[in-house]
């Protein structure tokens, strides 16, 4: 079972993706902030397969930023911690929706994909203005401006709250980014180092 899951996270995170999706369908009467859920739900799994398909390609410009090779079940394990962070953000908003709070780490991560992803292009180098994940990587960001604004507009969150989001968002994107150095045998210490160096080449 442990071999069927490392070969095959992204097709899994996609399968419960769906689910998702289609259980919220069928259930119908949805909150707004539920149809948001819905809307980050199907840009992850869209981000998740540009990342590492179509085009793909991420894994492999992260191993050589750190100048470490990584084979194909590599690759496909990595999924595992990103996945469970993305469900985890996508199912707890959608199942707590009444908490506006829930819903806010998952808009600071759509956000902060997409600056990350253009950020990606001049850390890697990119020969074009694109990095794997940069088209669904900025929907996101647009999704996610859009939702901060509907929050304001409403008065659906505080100021407190924006802090708490933020926090949470951060730690555990932390530890999904710690786990996956940890999987290819760094110290997630030594990350900042080799960003700044590949950063100043």
């Amino acid at each position: 079972m442990a071999k069927f899951i490392k070969s095959y996270a992204l097709e899994i995170y996609t399968v419960i993706s769906i689910a998702a999706l289609v259980i919220a369908g069928i259930i119908g009467d949805l909150s707004v902030l539920q149809k948001f859920v819905l809307v980050y739900i199907f840009l992850f799994v869209l981000h998740e397969w540009e990342e590492m398909h179509y085009p793909g390609g991420f894994a492999d410009l992260i191993a050589n930023m750190i100048g470490v090779k990584i084979n194909e079940d590599m690759k496909k394990a990595s999924r595992i911690p990103t996945s469970i962070l993305l469900l985890t953000f996508t199912l707890t908003p959608l199942i707590l929706h009444k908490y506006p709070l829930a819903i806010l780490p998952l808009t600071f991560l759509g956000l902060f994909e997409g600056i990350v992803h253009i950020l990606a292009i001049k850390l890697f180098k990119c020969p074009k203005f694109y990095s794997p994940g940069f088209v669904t990587a900025e929907i996101q960001a647009i999704v996610s401006i859009i939702l901060f604004a509907y929050l304001i507009k409403y008065h659906l969150i505080s100021c407190m709250d924006f802090i708490v989001g933020l926090i949470i968002m951060i730690v555990c994107f932390v530890i999904m980014q710690k786990t996956l150095t940890c999987m290819i045998g760094y110290k997630y210490s030594d990350l900042p180092k080799m960003v700044k160096k590949q950063w100043n080449k």
